[in-house]
């Protein structure tokens, strides 16, 4: 990490890797993994890739290198990220924020959104994800928050908490049974 990379502050942990790739894997028998957002660290700025869906599975926006390719005219993207209320897509007609990604305060890269996958809500903010209402809060079966993990480019939710594949902790104090 460099001086004007941002780390990845994601469900109360933070995420320090160059590139960030946050997927969601609905069976872990087949390993399929749904593609959410990647985020990487270049060095004119973060560079945003997603595509969002309504709970109906139609894609309301697609962002390549922070910009709208592909949307619907009921929604609108404005903002940079590293802009006080970064890169922002709303909804027209009662301006819902449906997908943030914005600087903190504290200088990490926070995401806020709702994605729809396999038939479920997941819900990504920078204190907590959600699948279906009903949090994830375990990392590689530990329930850990406050916690900073290094080397950590892929993250997979799961309907049975996040999983890192390779990931060194370094505080490894914030540990729960």
């Amino acid at each position: 990490m460099t001086e004007d990379e941002y780390m990845l502050i994601l469900g109360s942990n933070v995420y320090a890797d160059p590139v960030y790739t946050l997927s969601y894997q609905a069976n872990k028998d087949t390993g399929d993994k749904i593609h959410l957002v990647t985020l990487k660290n270049l060095s004119d700025g973060l560079i945003l890739t997603t595509e969002i869906q309504d709970e109906n599975s139609y894609p309301i926006a697609k962002i390549n290198n922070n910009e709208l390719i592909q949307g619907s005219e009921k929604f609108d993207l404005q903002g940079k990220i590293e802009e006080i209320n970064g890169l922002t897509l709303t909804r027209k007609n009662d301006g819902v924020v449906i997908f943030n990604v914005r600087i903190t305060e504290d200088g990490y890269v926070a995401v806020n959104g709702i994605f729809y996958a396999a038939g479920k809500k997941i819900h990504i903010t920078d204190r907590e994800v959600t699948i279906d209402d009903v949090p994830q809060q375990t990392i590689n079966g530990v329930k850990m928050h406050d916690s900073i993990f290094i080397g950590t480019s892929d993250i997979l939710i799961t309907d049975s908490g996040i999983w890192i594949p390779s990931c060194v902790n370094q505080t490894g104090n914030n540990r729960e049974q």
